[in-house]
This record gives structure tokens, C-alpha cells and sequence, in this order.
């Protein structure tokens, strides 16, 4: 029979089981060490924490997370499933399995996730910026761009999504709104290394590409 307590140690208290109760602590030590960096003690906990609740998809989604971080993929989406498995409802579930597909170079399948997610919550910025990244590696600069949009406008200080964007604007050799977007992840994010080469890069290519006239110093696409 399971242990009960009494939440405020009166009898006529709310009871708490003691599994639950563990289960939550667990849970909260994995969450304080997913935010450490500490991925070993993230899953250890979150492990133990599916010992006392065994059914919690957010324990299940949480472990995948911290397994994804440490880039054990096949573990992570084992999670991932789990936790879909008991919720389907839940559009973090898609997004965070809809990252490990990506990160496994599976651009469609992870596609198909990002698709469930939005679907479920339409208003979410970091949806349509994850998919857009997946629509640019797979090769789809338009459908990419077209998500990054999308992503700013919901969310127009996300500063990553506009770096994303102005790679795909350069892939497509628009180097002028290139260079505005990397101006642009600087302001939100002044520390981002990537983003000073880009728009260093950008501001050299747009000043010295030729004329369109010049066809035997035709330039291909970045």
C-alpha cells in the first residue's frame, strides 16, 4: 500500500503519496541540473524521478533534452516517443524530438515534427524558426525563409533567427538584407562571434560583387 503523508499535517489535510513527492523532487533536481549544464546529474535524476512516476511524459521529455545535449540521439528520441506516447497533445514534445531528428540530419522527418508542433500551437516563434533551419539544410532557402519571417514576427527579438535568415538571404545572394539581419542578431546579441563575421563578410561581398553585365566575373551564390 502506498505511504501517505499530510501536505499540511493536519488531519484534514490534503494527502500527498510519498512516490509523487519524490518523484517532483527528482524532477526538480534534473531540472536545476539541465540548467547547470550538468547532463550526466540531469539524467541521473530524471531517471529517478520515472522510478516513482514512471507515467510522467515531462520526465521522459525533460531526459531527452539533457540525452540530446550530451548527443546521444537514439536515446533522446526513445525518450521523445515516450513521452509523445502517453501525450500527444503536448507540441514541446514534437519540437524537442523534431530537434534530434535534425540534429541526426533526418530534415524531413524532423519536418514532420516541427509541422505537429505548430499545428498544436501555431503562435510559438521557435516552431517556425527550427523548421526553417531544417527547410535551409535541406536545401528549401525559400520555405526557410519564409519560417524565419514568420518567427520574427512573433518574436522579433529572437536574435539566432535573424542570423538564420540573413545566411539564407546570402544564399540567395541578397547580401544587402543579409547584412541588415546580421546588424540585427549584433543589436539583440553583441556578443555573437558568428554574426560579426557574417556581416563583415556580407558588407565585403555587397561592395565588391560586379555588375550584372560583367558575366565573365559572375559570382555563384555564397
Amino acid at each position: 500500500m502506498t505511504k501517505k503523508i499530510r501536505k499540511d499535517g493536519n488531519d484534514g489535510g490534503e494527502q500527498l503519496d510519498v512516490e509523487s513527492i519524490l518523484a517532483s523532487t527528482y524532477f526538480q533536481l534534473g531540472l536545476q541540473a539541465l540548467e547547470e549544464k550538468d547532463l550526466e546529474k540531469a539524467i541521473t535524476s530524471f531517471t529517478t524521478s520515472l522510478e516513482y512516476a514512471p507515467e510522467d511524459p515531462f520526465a521522459y521529455d525533460r531526459r531527452g533534452i539533457a540525452f540530446g545535449r550530451d548527443d546521444r540521439y537514439e536515446e533522446a528520441l526513445s525518450d521523445f516517443n515516450k513521452a509523445i506516447s502517453i501525450d500527444d497533445t503536448n507540441a514541446g514534445f514534437y519540437n524537442n524530438r523534431g530537434v534530434s531528428l535534425y540534429k541526426k540530419y533526418q530534415f524531413d522527418e524532423a519536418i514532420a515534427d516541427y509541422n505537429r508542433a505548430i499545428q498544436l500551437s501555431p503562435d510559438i516563434a521557435v516552431f517556425y524558426a527550427n523548421r526553417g533551419l531544417a527547410y535551409y539544410w535541406k536545401g528549401d532557402i525559400a520555405a526557410a525563409i519564409a519560417d524565419y519571417n514568420t518567427a520574427i514576427e512573433l518574436e522579433p527579438t529572437l536574435p539566432e533567427t535573424h542570423n538564420n535568415r540573413g545566411e539564407a538571404y546570402a544564399k540567395l545572394g541578397q547580401y544587402e538584407k543579409a547584412d541588415a539581419d546580421f546588424n540585427r542578431e549584433l543589436e539583440l546579441n553583441p556578443n555573437d562571434i558568428l554574426a560579426y563575421a557574417n556581416h563583415f563578410w556580407a558588407e565585403i561581398i555587397s561592395h565588391n560583387r560586379p555588375d550584372p553585365d560583367q558575366n565573365d566575373m559572375e559570382m555563384g551564390n555564397a
